[in-house]
């Protein structure tokens, strides 16, 4: 039985069902789960080798490994949505009002606070640190939190989530998903530890993907590598003015480990 550590920010529909379903026993894995509650942490132990597999925001990705040097890269992309809005306080209803205000966020330089930026500039806050400020406090728990203590006037939440902020008056201003037609919810590894261990990462990887047909609705279509959601996230940050226009996402992910283990489903 090999063990293999993985990361992510929630217990994931399709992690739950390969463990109830016995499809890690099955490939002869025992996971080690936690659940991170900031996304620098989680990808700072990646590089250190604290995980093995970390499920994460493709755009901390481009962030560690085009910004950063880190030698990691995404082996598994599938369509999704982003599903985030930007709630707002109760005093404010409109963008104009978030003038000079602070944001909560994860961090200031990836993740879901890209496309936040774009949202801003949309509407004529287009300057960090002059039109708005970003407060870096974690997921979205930390940043719920910030929102009912007032430490932050807005942040990125998950749609739907945390009913406690509709009671407090907090409101949906925005939200992301309009900024995208593909998206993918990725996962990472460390290139060198994905050299030495291929089978362990296409067992795990074929787990995952028998995870997602379990927890997947009937009419749903069958799992692909989603470079388009790639593509469509390296876009927003290159409009959010992150990362040069002439960026390819190619370098920053591997699809064979996955076709290996779709083909062998």
């Amino acid at each position: 039985m090999d063990k293999l550590r993985i990361n992510s920010f929630g217990r994931a529909a399709p992690h739950d069902q390969a463990v109830a379903g016995g499809l890690y026993a099955a490939e002869q894995i025992e996971v080690e789960h936690q659940v991170t509650q900031s996304s620098k942490q989680q990808m700072q132990e990646l590089v250190d080798g604290t995980w093995d597999v970390v499920h994460t925001n493709a755009d901390n990705v481009f962030w560690w490994a085009h910004d950063r040097g880190a030698d990691i890269v995404i082996v598994l992309a599938t369509p999704g949505r982003p599903n985030q809005d930007l709630v707002v306080r109760p005093e404010i209803n409109t963008y104009e009002d978030l003038r000079g205000k602070v944001l909560a966020v994860d961090a200031a330089e990836s993740g879901f606070a890209t496309p936040l930026r774009l949202l801003l500039a949309e509407h004529g806050l287009a300057t960090e640190d002059t039109d708005y400020r970003f407060v870096e406090v974690g997921a979205t728990q930390q940043r719920a939190d910030a929102l009912i203590a007032k430490t932050a006037f807005g942040a990125m939440i998950g749609t739907g989530q945390y009913p406690d902020l509709k009671e407090q008056g907090c409101k949906v201003l925005d939200t992301i998903n309009r900024l995208f037609t593909n998206y993918a919810g990725t996962a990472a590894v460390r290139r060198s530890w994905a050299r030495d261990h291929e089978g362990l990462l296409v067992r795990y990887l074929r787990a995952h993907l028998r995870g997602m047909k379990a927890a997947a609705r009937a009419d749903d279509a069958a799992p692909f590598f989603s470079w388009d959601g790639l593509d469509e996230m390296m876009d927003v940050r290159v409009r959010a003015g992150l990362i040069p226009a002439d960026v390819d996402v190619r370098p920053f992910a591997n699809d064979t480990y996955f076709q290996e283990a779709l083909a062998s489903l």
